[in-house]
């Protein structure tokens, strides 16, 4: 097991807490789940980080800054509970022909910035009020090269995006899962923005009634000699 999951969510749980005592997250990995294959209410969240590999064949090790780690989020009971579930990109040896994706190790350091981003996605996106703040990966001397997509599993998913080498300006909308899903895409340097209000024609017929009672009420308040029609 390359990290302790009852921990990461322990540390997110606490840092959660600190903004809103009240609220309870679980987090879970879950090697399946996929960018915009969200169910509907759900949103996600991708960052890179920081990690260290080691190949199971050669035994060979090497450190990248270009881990992917996506998130699926989705709250339960309105707000006052949610759940993530977490997925870790994993990359393989440039030296041996026949090697296998390895999972990464993460430092103290590293581990802290996964959390802290994405507590602070998680109240950005679900409680109104809250900047969001996010920890930059730490730079790192000597991993200056360029990203070795080959060897990545997220590039061969077409999914990758190199981070801060090219930061995407909108949050995009995710591919439909469902009928009308409520998802956006989030990645490791925006900063999400709430999804925008959607009022279906029987909301507008609803408010336009409500509206125009309201004015009658007020006529006949403002009017109370000739409230007898």
């Amino acid at each position: 097991m390359y990290l302790d999951i009852s921990t990461w969510e322990q540390k997110l749980q606490e840092l959660i807490q600190q903004e809103k005592p009240w609220a309870k997250w679980t987090l879970k990995l879950d090697e399946n789940i996929q960018p915009g294959g969200m169910a509907r209410g759900w949103r996600q969240y991708m960052q890179r980080a920081f990690g260290r590999f080691c190949c199971s064949s050669c035994h060979r090790s090497w450190a990248s800054v270009q881990v992917k780690i996506l998130c699926h989020m989705s709250t339960q009971h309105r707000i006052y509970s949610g759940q993530v579930l977490l997925r870790i990109f994993a990359q393989r040896c440039q030296k041996c022909p026949w090697s296998q994706f390895e999972n990464p190790e993460f430092s103290s350091d590293s581990t802290m910035r996964i959390l802290n981003n994405l507590a602070q996605c998680i109240l950005h996106s679900y409680y109104p009020g809250h900047n969001f703040r996010k920890m930059p990966v730490a730079p790192v001397v000597g991993l200056n090269g360029p990203h070795d997509r080959s060897n990545c599993e997220a590039c061969t998913l077409g999914i990758c995006v190199r981070g801060s080498q090219v930061p995407i300006k909108k949050p995009t909308e995710s591919p439909p899962s469902g009928p009308n899903p409520r998802v956006l895409v989030f990645y490791g340097n925006e900063i999400p923005g709430d999804p925008p209000l959607e009022f279906t024609s029987d909301d507008i017929i609803g408010i336009f009634c409500f509206a125009l009672f309201f004015i009658v009420w007020i006529v006949i308040c403002a009017n109370p000699n000739k409230s007898n029609w």
